[in-house]
């Protein structure tokens, strides 16, 4: 089934005008070629698109008129295609400054940017880490174009990329009496001093999670450093609640935590992409949004952890040491 798209418009051309003469003057070609290219995809197609009425003109038949909407329908879709393909031949290149808030970017940036950067190799990226509020400060104030963060309260002036839906978890000292347990229930924990994770917004998340049971958690300290949080539960002074989970089951001194799931309904954290207006985005943007979006698909929520390795580690060019001289000490005796 051979035919052109140059057919297509010929027989559209005809059917616009009402008769083969005029459509062929509207785009200077010959008479003869528009018959032909009629003739054509009348016998490739196997049905009669014209009824010809000797010195005036044509008109479509009714299996014409079908078939030249579904002509007109090709036609389009080839024109975009086109514009598509110029716009992926088109480099994307420049500086893009990303924002990431503080507990997420660790786990999931380091994967993004390895894709982001083999995939758009001519985008220079630039990490601004901090808490909502400096995120979302800097994203209305054009330091950062686009934030990887929680969506906590953020409000309509922001264009918001879902990612991900993240379950809280109850973190224990391997000790805690509870720790043998496959899961917990929140009453069970009420009375024990919680160790909380004290960043604005994400604070108020963790303490709506004891609504159902009409009391507020016990708070034995507030920090805002997540490994400190997670030392703090390890040795001993109390349980915490997280949405990120660490590979590894132990603090920085060595000592062991269990991560157990919440028995109560409770909501999740959900993570996305931030972007300051709703007017549309940059190319740069736009390609880091489809980059985030192919790695996504690759973490696995419920258990935290990536379903596919990662890549090996490359560097591109050596480390460059500055050669600067050391001072000299004079002898003394």
């Amino acid at each position: 089934m051979d035919y052109t798209l140059q057919q297509l418009r010929y027989l559209i051309a005809v059917a616009d005008h009402g008769s083969v003469s005029a459509a062929a003057r509207s785009m200077y070609v010959s008479q003869p070629g528009v018959s032909a290219a009629i003739s054509h995809l009348e016998e490739v197609f196997g049905i009669q698109c014209f009824v010809r009425h000797h010195a005036k003109g044509v008109t479509l038949t009714a299996a014409g008129q079908d078939f030249v909407a579904e002509a007109r329908e090709v036609l389009t879709k080839a024109s975009n295609l086109k514009r598509r393909a110029k716009e992926l031949s088109e480099a994307v290149t420049g500086r893009l400054d990303i924002g990431c808030f503080s507990t997420v970017g660790p786990f999931f940036l380091p994967r993004i940017l390895e894709l982001f950067e083999r995939q758009y190799p001519g985008v220079e990226t630039t990490i601004f880490d901090g808490t909502t509020e400096s995120l979302t400060r800097r994203l209305r104030s054009g330091i950062i174009e686009i934030s990887l963060m929680y969506d906590l309260n953020l409000d309509s002036s922001f264009q918001k990329v879902p990612l991900l839906q993240l379950k809280p978890y109850v973190l224990l000292p391997k000790v805690h009496r509870l720790a043998q347990q496959p899961c917990v229930c929140l009453k069970d924990l009420v009375d024990d001093p919680l160790v909380l994770f004290d960043r604005p917004h994400h604070d108020e998340y963790l303490l709506s999670l004891f609504k159902g049971l009409g009391r507020q958690p016990k708070i034995g300290q507030k920090v805002r450093n997540f490994e400190l949080v997670r030392g703090l539960v390890a040795s001993g002074y109390g349980y915490a609640i997280l949405n990120v989970r660490p590979a590894l089951d132990h603090s920085y001194d060595g000592n062991y935590v269990v991560c157990l799931p919440i028995v109560d309904d409770v909501p999740p954290a959900n993570i996305v992409l931030a972007v300051a207006g709703t007017n549309g985005t940059t190319r740069r943007v736009a390609a880091f949004i489809h980059s985030t979006m192919d790695c996504i698909k690759s973490f696995d929520p419920a258990t935290f952890r990536w379903i596919t390795p990662p890549a090996p580690t490359k560097f591109e060019a050596p480390f460059h040491v500055a050669e600067t001289p050391l001072p000299q000490v004079a002898e003394t005796v």
